[in-house]
């Protein structure tokens, strides 16, 4: 995730309150413009790039109800969405995507599917994103108004693709001839039920219900959304306490109890794709010695951190792949045994006066922060030291840790699935010439082969791309690329007088569904 935390909110609750630049009172002001129904939905993430087609990172949360699919996937299943059918030949090089018809763009032009070639060749050659997704498109063909036919050059699980959460998105052709920087300053033209009203970034976005939405509106369903930039994580919880915002997703876990305790209150708490981990630096002296880096994983004390600081908000990982997702492998991620530990640092051959190493990590996650803070302690009990670097901007991390010469040997990570395949959360680990993602600095040209076969497999036969996945995550367990200690549930505190956030909520993307909820 990309987190500007330069604008913050600072002040006590009511009219004092400023939100980067706006007073709550304005900020009421603008919600009851349109309609008493308005949903306030509090955030900590100040999003950068809002271009759809460029963006691989946390304003999904805000683009999934701007944007629509072609299909979607949820339970295990590809349903439809902006399309009705789909159709693969040529051995899954083609597929024949049967539109919607009576879809809307917000600027009131039509879904079709000039329209649909116009978007994916934009994103395609774009080159940003998830563009690699479609780097393999040849051709698209309108054979009618309402049929799009994709020719890949090699085989694809375009049904999977195309329900992308990044990359996936049709942007309207308006949208697309104002150009990339006008989409990434927080303009938009989808099919979404939402249209976005207004944009400032590290301030606030407002998002209006589009009348002429296909899926059409029934009564209850939010008409406004107001959606502040609260960067405090104590203004948060007072907030979502006095009601004066009826969303706050990502709650630390330490609040969940004495929040669900009140009478007014709900709290969401069920799976995601979500995993949490410590990519381990197998460059930097002393991680680029295996042992060393074993030894890594018998310091960390899941039982304690599952307990006393996740409170029941995530579960042991299996790997490198959450265990709600196809095609992941089942392993044993390390369990705390400082003896052991201790054995394999003495046998690593790295002199006890080099045991030292820098994890480097961001602020805005409370439980990844306690995480390594207990980490530290259970390594210098066995004479590790453990130096531990914060940034409090995110963009400031993801310029140190993709910095050979900053970089830490412990780089914290959060990752879901851009797509429903395991091809996304491997792609941590592909060899980087200059890291983006790779904060384990991992090169195995073999491991990179198998992410490639698994690719063209899963769009041919998903049994086979299993195994190949489970193959190449067999590689990074041998190397010990990582501790995985958290697959970390999607939890949110909302009013309880919202109904929905059941429906609201699918795993396999990142965003909850606004349109799900009412009141």
């Amino acid at each position: 995730m990309t987190v500007n935390r330069r604008e913050i909110l600072k002040g006590a609750l009511g009219s004092s309150v400023a939100i980067a630049g706006l007073n709550w009172s304005s900020l009421q002001a603008v919600a009851t413009q349109a309609t008493q129904n308005t949903l306030t939905w509090i955030w900590d993430i100040a999003y950068q790039n809002m271009n759809p087609a460029a963006s691989n990172s946390a304003e999904i949360y805000l683009l999934g109800s701007v944007y629509e699919t072609l299909l979607e996937y949820k339970d295990g299943k590809v349903l439809p969405k902006l399309a009705t059918a789909w159709e693969r030949a040529d051995g899954g090089k083609t597929w024949t995507v049967k539109l919607r018809e009576g879809v809307k763009f917000h600027d009131g032009s039509p879904l079709n599917s000039a329209a649909v070639k116009k978007s994916f060749e934009y994103t395609r050659d774009l080159g940003k994103g998830a563009s690699y997704l479609y780097a393999g498109l040849e051709h698209v063909e309108t054979p009618d108004e309402h049929a799009v036919i994709f020719r890949f050059k090699d085989v694809i699980a375009f049904d999977l693709v195309a329900g992308a959460q990044y990359g996936g998105f049709v942007i309207g052709p308006a949208g697309i001839g104002k150009g990339d920087e006008w989409l990434n300053q927080g303009n938009a033209i989808g099919t979404g039920p939402y249209k976005l009203a207004e944009f400032q970034q590290g301030k606030l976005a407002v998002l209006d219900k589009f009348e002429d939405y296909w899926g059409g509106w029934e009564s209850g369903k939010f008409d406004r959304v107001l959606h502040p930039y609260v960067a405090e994580v104590s203004t948060r919880i007072q907030m979502i306490r006095s009601g004066e915002a009826n969303i706050c997703p990502r709650i630390p876990a330490s609040q969940i109890k004495s929040l669900s305790a009140l009478p007014k209150m709900s709290i969401e708490n069920i799976p995601s794709w979500r995993s949490q981990f410590y990519c381990i630096n197998t460059q930097k002296y002393p991680t680029d010695n295996l042992k060393f880096r074993q030894a890594l994983l018998h310091l960390w004390d899941h039982e304690s951190v599952l307990k006393d600081i996740f409170h029941g908000i995530a579960k042991k990982s299996v790997g490198p792949v959450v265990s709600s997702l196809w095609g992941h492998g089942t392993y044993d991620v390390g369990t705390y045994d400082p003896q052991k530990a201790l054995l394999l640092l003495e046998e690593s051959g790295i002199p006890k006066k080099d045991w030292k190493i820098k994890a480097l990590y961001y602020a805005g996650n409370q439980e990844q922060i306690d995480s390594i803070e207990l980490f530290r302690a259970n390594a210098e009990a066995v004479g590790l030291e453990v130096e531990l670097d914060l940034e409090q901007v995110t963009t400031a991390y993801h310029s140190k840790v993709r910095s050979p010469e900053t970089t830490g040997h412990l780089n914290a990570m959060i990752t879901w699935p851009g797509y429903p395949s395991p091809q996304e959360p491997l792609g941590v680990w592909k060899t980087e010439q200059n890291p983006v993602w790779n904060f384990s600095y991992y090169h195995d040209e073999e491991y990179d082969r198998l992410l490639g076969e698994g690719f063209k497999l899963e769009g041919v036969d998903r049994d086979a791309a299993e195994k190949v996945y489970i193959a190449a995550q067999d590689r990074l367990m041998q190397n010990a690329v990582g501790i995985f200690y958290a697959d970390v549930n999607r939890v949110a505190a909302y009013s309880s007088d919202i109904k929905g956030m059941d429906q609201a909520n699918n795993p396999a993307y990142e965003w909850f569904s606004l349109y799900s909820l009412s009141r």
